[in-house]
């Protein structure tokens, strides 16, 4: 079985390699075939990225991906959108511009299930984005956004992650250190 796994792990790293992305990074991650990717040649992955199975990625207005960054199973990122309120809208419900829009997710982001990131957006540093959150406008370095739309409930001890970036050989590691086990903390209410 271990043989199994790793011949599909090798598979799956070059049928991953064959997308043409403009930039991919060191040790990124996919986690399963199901993702989709439109226009790759528009994306850019920093180190250690993980994409999460069902992970759709539409880069025709350009997605840039930072190192570190964690995507949860489902996550959808659209770069374009139609043209459905401009003052020369000439068709209903929306006519056959497409407008682009580039989407930046920074350094050490996580981004949970199901969420859904909108063209022009652009994730701060080692910010958390809340599972099913439809993240419409900017969302600051350290934030905890949630919802939707996505709006900051909270913000992340900077002061610690920056600490913890200054602390490592290789910051881009740090979403990697013991990945595989994980230690479980109850919280009292």
């Amino acid at each position: 079985m271990k043989i199994l796994i790793y011949i599909l792990n090798i598979y799956k790293s070059f049928y991953f390699r064959s997308l043409n992305l403009k930039k991919e990074g060191r040790n990124c991650t996919y986690k399963a075939f199901s993702s989709k990717f439109i226009c790759p040649q528009n994306m850019s992955l920093g180190d250690d990225v993980q994409l999460g199975p069902n992970t759709e990625i539409d880069a025709t207005g350009e997605v840039s991906i930072g190192s570190g960054v964690i995507f949860a199973p489902g996550v959808i990122v659209y770069s374009r959108t139609h043209n459905f309120s401009s003052d020369d809208l000439d068709a209903l419900p929306f006519d056959n511009k497409i407008i682009l829009s580039k989407v930046v997710i920074k350094d050490f982001v996580w981004v949970g299930r199901n969420v859904i990131i909108l063209p022009g957006v652009t994730i701060g540093k080692a910010a958390v984005i809340g599972a099913g959150a439809v993240v419409s406008k900017d969302v600051p370095d350290y934030a905890i956004a949630v919802g939707n739309p996505a709006r900051v409930v909270k913000y992340r001890n900077s002061e610690q992650i920056e600490k913890l970036i200054a602390n490592c050989d290789n910051p881009s590691l740090l979403s990697r250190k013991d990945s595989h086990s994980k230690i479980l903390i109850y919280k009292s209410k």
